[in-house]
């Protein structure tokens, strides 16, 4: 999910390390789902960086117990494991080592399951959906340097199709901790209209500091996850029908910790004559795609 090139494309190159690919730094993930029947499903990440031989073994902890392994035989070309038996009346951690030439490696961060966890298929993250509003597109990454994945959530209250007139909701996104919750809310502002095809957003590391960054188009009026305005907060650049087709539009890359702008610049391309992208009403200029892409082999750029 996205920010950013109608019929063209922006290219945004961000400094790293010229000598290495620059990728995400990211742990185990381990999930455990109670699957009901005394049986946990354990699952884990395997990282781009593990050799083709890598194995795991996989351990419980219980109550706040001495850990326990798993598996009598390391788990190859897998990183799945069901575990039975297991008294769900009290807390059960998880965590997996990779084996490599035969010899433990570090320990993934645990996951723990609560005491008497409901049998689902599932986790279940409490929203902050605001009034009128249903949770809609996602993306994941690490915003806070603790090698696990967060949320990025668009909020989407009443929206338009591009050929659709009528004024929208304002944009929303919010991101989400799966373990404690809300972290931020960015508002995107009435001069950004709402739609599947307005607000493409983009989450990744992309300055390689081991946090992931937002960008998406911005304008007058958008309000970061700090509460900073972006631009002027009383600009209305909606028309008679409810198109966006005047005022200034911009690129904004947010904090993803904070949700805080770290730097706001023009929009590439700029709108220009509305009527020369085929239409005179809006239908075309505002349709967007967006992705991550390493241009050089080395680098993540946002396209």
């Amino acid at each position: 999910m996205n920010p950013v090139f109608p019929m063209g494309m922006m290219f945004l190159a961000l400094v790293a390390r010229a000598d290495a690919r620059q990728v995400e730094n990211l742990g185990r993930g381990v999930v455990a789902i109670h699957q009901g029947g005394g049986k946990v499903y354990v699952g884990w990440r395997l990282l781009g960086t593990d050799p083709n031989d890598v194995a795991f073994n996989v351990y419980r902890t219980t109550g706040g117990g001495q850990a326990v392994k798993l598996n009598d035989q390391p788990i190859f070309q897998s990183t799945n494991y069901v575990d039975t038996g297991v008294d769900l009346s009290k807390s059960n951690g998880y965590f997996v080592r990779p084996l490599e030439d035969g010899k433990e490696r570090e320990a993934s961060a645990p996951f723990t399951l609560p005491a008497d966890a409901p049998a689902q298929p599932y986790i279940a993250i409490p929203l902050q959906t605001p009034d009128g509003y249903t949770p809609h597109a996602a993306s994941v990454g690490d915003l806070d340097g603790d090698r696990e994945y967060e949320i990025v959530l668009h909020q989407a209250g009443r929206g338009r199709d591009n050929a659709s007139s009528g004024t929208t909701d304002p944009p929303i996104l919010e991101a989400y901790d799966p373990g404690s919750g809300f972290l931020w809310r960015i508002n995107l502002g009435r001069n950004i209209r709402e739609g599947a095809h307005y607000t493409q957003f983009m989450v990744y590391d992309l300055d390689g500091d081991g946090r992931a960054e937002v960008a998406c188009k911005t304008a007058d009026g958008t309000v970061d996850g700090k509460g900073k305005v972006i631009g002027d907060a009383d600009a209305d650049y909606r028309n008679s029908r409810g198109y966006i087709l005047d005022g200034p539009e911009f690129l904004t890359i947010f904090d993803g910790q904070t949700g805080g702008e770290l730097v706001t610049t023009d929009y590439i391309p700029p709108r220009g004559r509305v009527a020369d992208w085929g239409d005179d009403y809006g239908n075309r200029v505002d349709r967007f795609l967006a992705c991550i892409a390493y241009l050089d082999g080395q680098r993540p750029s946002l396209v």
